[in-house]
């Protein structure tokens, strides 16, 4: 919760830890806009590296409709997730390094 409202990753003022858990257990009919698709991805990639989630989670996400586009008028598919991690994988901007670093946190 902290990392989301610290990078801003969702279009939501505050994200709460009920808006957290609905994501995290793929609760059926949850959604949720997504600010910074490239950050929100890393979150998840980064979740994945750390073995906290599994490694279909493009899948999931995709399958679930648990995100939304930044203006509300399309789920984020698959393919668009699969793109946006490409794109920024191996850049290291101090969003980027901030986001790895509160999930390496969640470790200790």
């Amino acid at each position: 919760v902290s990392c989301a409202n610290t990078y801003h990753l969702f279009c939501v003022s505050e994200v709460c830890i009920e808006d957290m858990e609905a994501l995290f257990s793929c609760k059926k009919g949850f959604h949720i806009r997504v600010n910074n698709l490239r950050h929100v991805v890393i979150l998840f990639d980064t979740l994945l590296e750390n073995s906290f989630i599994q490694s279909r989670w493009q899948s999931v996400l995709d399958k679930g409709r648990f995100l939304q586009s930044k203006d509300g008028t399309r789920f984020i598919t698959a393919c668009s997730l699969s793109s946006a991690l490409s794109a920024i994988r191996n850049n290291k901007t101090s969003v980027i390094c901030g986001i790895k670093r509160a999930i390496k946190e969640l470790k200790i």
